[in-house]
């Protein structure tokens, strides 16, 4: 009699084991895994050697030259042909910009971050203005990859 129960006791807990563990196996292959996605490319498009004359402060009358060259970052490739078309209206924008600039504030690192958004800024705004691209604002970042002064 006692053989009996123990088999039936251990055919139970087999029994129930191999349910959980049916259910288990399963219940795991139903779960969908997050598929990671490749990085996209980044594309890169340039703003060539741009060469200013600027007053070396604010209070001094002599000129300084400044060079500065720029890059834009795109996860398009469409925004860097249309960049290149659009680069006189670009080029003369940012000149703008950096005219309104002393060399000492040019040079300067803290002012550099606040350099790069505004020509990032101008950069998309001549995109979204002239060609009327879609999507807005196609580059992310400015980089600043030259800039030198001389006196």
């Amino acid at each position: 009699m006692k053989k009996i129960i123990l088999i039936a006791v251990a055919a139970v807990v087999l029994l129930g084991g191999g349910i959980g563990g049916v259910f288990f196996y399963l219940s795991m292959h139903h779960t969908k895994t997050a598929v990671a996605k490749p990085p996209q490319p980044i594309y890169f498009a340039q703003l060539g050697d741009i060469v200013i004359t600027v007053p070396a402060d604010t209070s001094d009358p002599t000129s300084t030259y400044v060079q500065i060259t720029l890059q834009f970052s795109s996860f398009d490739t469409n925004a860097v042909t249309t960049f290149s078309n659009l680069q006189p209206i670009i080029k003369s924008q940012v000149i703008t910009l950096l005219m309104g600039k002393t060399a000492k504030e040019l040079m300067d690192p803290a002012t550099h971050d606040a350099l790069t958004k505004s020509c990032l800024t101008i950069t998309n705004q001549v995109l979204n203005k002239a060609a009327n691209y879609t999507p807005a604002n196609p580059f992310t970042a400015a980089y600043i990859t030259n800039l030198v002064e001389q006196n």
